[in-house]
């Protein structure tokens, strides 16, 4: 065999070329080997995943010609075609079941139609144009649908007020937005349901709204403004006594009323005409001041004196038993001396142990220092009145303002005075503030009431000044679907304020009116 390098040059070698080789598997015999075959055996060995060979097969549509060569392991030629039967041409069509077919003058088109996104068929046969000044031409199959556009024809919709569209222009959609419905409430009448609709109101048929007690008056059962009943205060800083001072001096001939037992009835009377017998107790003050004193009728004021007592017009001294001798005249005052000697009592120390101001009260009658003169045995008084000025009164009475006795010499009597001078209370006086609305136009929770409310209260002594000066509204309503056809003010008369003086506990108003109206 002749040296490899001295065979001539092959520069384009084919896979099908041979090569020499030994075979190490069939004891190193020498064999020959396509180029073909050790490609193959180096790629596999390689493991670069070059494919090896395609083979081919067909679809339901699609037809693959068979690979040329078969199978194709380094090149070749792959041929799709369709599968379908019949004629392919310009006047055919490929159909579902995979047939070139004419079209066909009968059957559905399977053409959909829809009215507004809503299906009318899913087959359309045919199409026919009608209305007025529609019309339709065909130049070939082509054809021409002409809707002339309306005269005066709408071009756009705007919404006003309660009325909105969901576009201005093509299929638009209105919707009410504003009142739905009216439904008549209490006093309201309505002429009907749709259409031109008249609203009458009814005037208030003359319910009473409220009752407040006012000066000396209470309310007794119910509340105000529901089954109210008033009756007259008698405790409280609001009684009826009480609410209506006016300290004044009173005189005999005024005039004083009084329940009459025997009938139950109110009667009246004047101070002159009442009888001593109704004064027990003031019958018994002035005998007990008159005791052991006797007073001639006063000459200058009559009335003043003791009308069944004689006047005296003598004064006589003699002894018992001169008197004894005598007829006694009736004006005259006998004097008898029984040779004894005249004694002294003084009123003194006085001790005063009134507590309270002593600007609440005037001392009179018997004070300091007065002295009764008289024979031993012959009893003695001494009366001191204590009288609280005006605005005050004794809490507790005055005790020890009599001080009375026996003459048994000349002695000094003490006298202590007790008790509790005080000042007329003068009780604190509410204002409680009662708001009182009537609001027309819309229901209580499109506003709010601001400000001095109901329940606020106001306190001092009488008479008391209140003013409760922020009651007021929402403005704008809280309700923002409402406005005020006139806003309540205190300038326009819409808000009337409680304000002014009470001389008792009570309950006060403010006013609130307005009207509302839907935006």
């Amino acid at each position: 065999m002749a040296i490899i390098y001295s065979y001539p040059l092959d520069a384009t070698p084919a896979t099908g070329d041979l090569l020499l080789g030994t075979s190490i598997a069939d004891g190193n015999a020498t064999k020959s080997y396509t180029i073909a075959s050790l490609v193959g055996l180096v790629n596999a060995q390689a493991g670069t995943g070059t494919v090896t060979s395609v083979a081919t097969t067909n679809s339901t549509f699609i037809t693959i010609q068979g690979a040329d060569p078969t199978p194709i392991t380094t090149s070749g030629t792959l041929q799709a075609s369709l599968s379908a039967g019949g004629t392919p041409s310009n006047t055919t069509f490929l159909r579902g079941d995979n047939t070139w077919a004419p079209a066909s003058s009968t059957g559905s088109p399977n053409i959909q139609v829809s009215d507004e996104g809503t299906v009318i068929t899913t087959a359309v046969n045919s199409f026919n144009f009608t209305g007025s000044g529609v019309t339709a031409t065909a130049i070939g199959n082509a054809v021409t649908v002409n809707v002339p556009t309306a005269a005066n024809a709408i071009t756009s919709i705007n919404s006003g007020t309660g009325i909105s569209v969901d576009q201005t222009t093509g299929d638009v959609t209105v919707t009410n937005t504003g009142v739905t419905s009216l439904i008549a409430g209490t006093n309201i009448t309505l002429s009907g349901n749709t259409g031109s609709i008249t609203i009458n109101a009814t005037n208030n048929p003359g319910t009473v709204q409220s009752i407040l007690p006012g000066n000396g008056l209470q309310l007794d059962s119910g509340v105000i403004t529901s089954l109210p009943t008033i009756g007259v205060s008698y405790t409280g800083s609001n009684n009826y006594i009480l609410i209506g001072e006016d300290t004044a001096v009173i005189t005999e001939n005024d005039i004083i009323a009084f329940n009459q037992l025997s009938s139950s009835d109110i009667k009246t009377t004047t101070l002159s005409t009442i009888p001593i017998a109704a004064l027990p107790l003031v019958k018994t003050y002035i005998d007990t001041g008159d005791a052991n004193v006797v007073k001639n009728e006063d000459a200058i004021v009559p009335a003043l004196g003791f009308t069944s007592t004689a006047s005296i017009n003598n004064v006589v001294t003699l002894t018992l038993g001169e008197y004894g001798t005598i007829t006694p005249d009736v004006n005259t005052l006998y004097c008898l001396t029984t040779g004894g000697t005249l004694e002294t009592v003084t009123l003194t120390p006085v001790n005063n142990n009134i507590s309270g101001p002593g600007a609440g009260y005037v001392i009179t009658g018997s004070v300091q220092g007065d002295q009764v003169v008289g024979i031993i045995g012959e009893p003695y008084t001494f009366t001191t009145i204590v009288t609280p000025q005006v605005g005050y009164y004794f809490s507790s009475p005055v005790l020890g303002n009599i001080v009375s006795g026996t003459i048994v010499s000349t002695v000094s009597v003490g006298q202590t005075l007790t008790g509790t001078i005080a000042a007329v209370p003068t009780p604190a006086v509410t204002a409680t503030l009662l708001v009182v609305t009537n609001i027309q136009g819309g229901p209580a929770s499109a506003w709010t009431i601001t400000g001095n409310d109901t329940g606020a209260v106001s306190t001092g002594t009488a008479p008391h000044s209140y003013n409760f000066s922020t009651t007021g509204i929402s403005t704008p309503p809280t309700d923002t679907n409402y406005t005020w056809v006139v806003t309540p003010t205190v300038g326009n008369g819409g808000i009337v304020l409680a304000t002014g003086t009470i001389n008792g506990s009570q309950t006060v108003v403010a006013t609130i009116t307005g009207t509302l109206q839907l935006t």
